[in-house]
């Protein structure tokens, strides 16, 4: 019999990152200032969690190639265990980034393995008490990998109880609407920003304008009998569970003030220290508390992955905590 474990059913690529002093002209070309190949996607997740020191599975699909090599070497790297498909005649699929002086950053992408899971991987999982299973919204907008979650839920329908982690993501918009239904069967932990949540208000025909933080995420819950997080940047992030009250209130529970340097990939970090202190067995308002900790004190150091040792985030940090 295993042990529980973070189940991690979103999608690893590569980064290629580029620092430019400004875009090229359309027809041109510029030299870049810095240049960086890394894993990316999802892995900012899985590196979170094993900062935490969290067992955690991959079950994504890699390809066959340079950056499936990337990818793999860095999930190794970090002691993430791969159970995810190979699929031999497509590489793991990249995005280039560039950033110019200002922050602003462009994007070119590519759709590799990780967009092309079988249909049949996921519901072939066999879950025990006390998983984790991440979910994440770029996953259902890749139709192969979207029909693979849907069969997931139809498979594990009422299993979680608050076990899946549902990252809403920037292309919640995006998501199907009978996708968003196969979801709601897990009754996941909706995990969304602000923007995030004010589309999620508009998907199920809430109402959402001039509401604040507090009361999305509270009309949230209460229409989605769940679990629901709406994450604030430096304020921290607001929580309500609708499970057993479908008026229940919504709680802030603060982060550490700090003076950021790069907000990148903060998300990333909130997502896994949550998982695994879910994982832990902790309540959701401490480990809301520890992923609002890490998250903060991710953005004083440059780059995606950057989540602090586990016992930087238990023993806490910042002004103002």
């Amino acid at each position: 019999m295993r042990d529980a474990r973070i189940i991690h059913l979103a999608q690893v690529c590569v980064d290629l990152t580029l620092s430019v002093d400004h875009l090229p002209e359309r027809g041109g070309d510029v030299f870049a200032t810095g240049q960086g190949i890394s894993a990316g996607g999802g892995y900012n997740v899985l590196y979170a969690a094993r900062q935490m020191g969290a067992p955690t599975t991959y079950m994504g699909a890699l390809g066959t190639g340079p950056m499936a090599d990337i990818a793999r070497a860095a999930l190794e790297k970090i002691g993430v265990d791969f159970e995810g498909a190979v699929l031999p005649d497509v590489d793991t699929g990249y995005s280039v980034a560039m950033t110019e002086p200002s922050g602003e950053r462009t994007f070119v992408s590519t759709r590799g393995a990780e967009t092309m899971v079988p249909v049949d991987y996921y519901e072939n999982i066999d879950l025990i008490d006390g998983d984790v299973v991440y979910l994440c919204g770029y996953s259902l907008v890749h139709a192969s990998n979207a029909e693979a979650i849907r069969r997931f839920a139809r498979r594990h329908a009422g299993w979680a109880n608050g076990r899946v982690l549902f990252d809403t993501s920037p292309v919640i918009g995006d998501i199907a609407s009978d996708d968003l239904e196969r979801v709601r069967m897990l009754d996941p932990i909706w995990s969304a920003n602000e923007r995030e949540a004010g589309v999620l208000c508009q998907r199920f025909g809430l109402r959402s304008e001039g509401l604040s933080d507090e009361r999305r995420c509270a009309e949230l819950a209460g229409y989605l009998h769940d679990l629901v997080i709406v994450r604030v940047g430096p304020q921290g992030a607001w929580y309500c569970d609708g499970r057993n009250d479908s008026a229940a209130s919504a709680a802030l529970i603060p982060a550490p003030h700090v003076e950021p340097v790069d907000t990148n990939g903060a998300g990333d970090c909130h997502a896994g220290v949550l998982c695994a202190a879910l994982l832990e067995g902790r309540g959701l308002p401490e480990s809301l508390l520890l992923a609002n900790r890490a998250a903060a004190l991710s953005t004083t150091a440059s780059g995606p992955a950057t989540c602090p040792p586990r016992a930087l985030v238990l023993a806490g940090g910042g002004q103002g905590e």
